[in-house]
């Protein structure tokens, strides 16, 4: 296999996990997105949702089927919250951060199930939000794209800061 980068066409689509894995196997890319992403946008929200769904039926089916179960009324109003504020929490948080790779001209942006790429160009700036435990960054474009106007990512180590200053994208911290 030779050295050289192999760079995307605009035509080529990132239809599966298989080619975007591919690309960036064969491309001089770092990931800039935590390890933890995989964990907010795959294994929260389907391990949250299924455990307070079930429990939320339970709560409320169980004295149906069985007339020896019984859950009162505040039990029940306890999962159906629990349920309500676990999903906010999935939908405003979780589900909307991405993952994303870069190299010098491209960066990778994905949400584990969709794949697409933006040239570094097309980056407006960057605000990084530093939080107790983790660091959110927010990318602006200037063009509205397939992920809209912004993308929230889970930064890596401050790598997403580095890069960005290394390649001349504005960072507000």
């Amino acid at each position: 296999m030779s050295n050289e980068k192999r760079h995307c066409s605009k035509k080529e689509k990132l239809s599966n996990s298989a080619s975007f894995a591919y690309l960036c196997k064969n491309l001089d890319m770092e990931r800039y997105s935590s390890n933890l992403t995989l964990f907010y946008v795959i294994f929260l929200p389907a391990f949250s949702w299924t455990l307070l769904v079930l429990g939320t039926l339970g709560a409320f089916l169980g004295p149906l089927l069985d007339q020896d179960v019984y859950f009162s009324f505040s039990t029940k109003m306890t999962f159906v919250i629990l349920l309500v504020i676990l999903s906010l929490i999935n939908i405003f948080f979780a589900l909307r951060l991405r993952r994303v790779e870069a190299d010098d001209e491209r960066m990778y942006i994905s949400n584990y199930f969709k794949h697409s790429t933006m040239p570094l160009e097309n980056i407006k700036d960057i605000r990084v939000r530093d939080l107790w435990v983790m660091r959110i960054a927010t990318i602006n474009f200037n063009s509205k794209g397939m992920w809209g106007a912004s993308i929230r990512v889970l930064e890596r180590e401050n790598k997403l800061e580095k890069f960005c200053e290394a390649h001349g994208i504005p960072v507000n911290v």
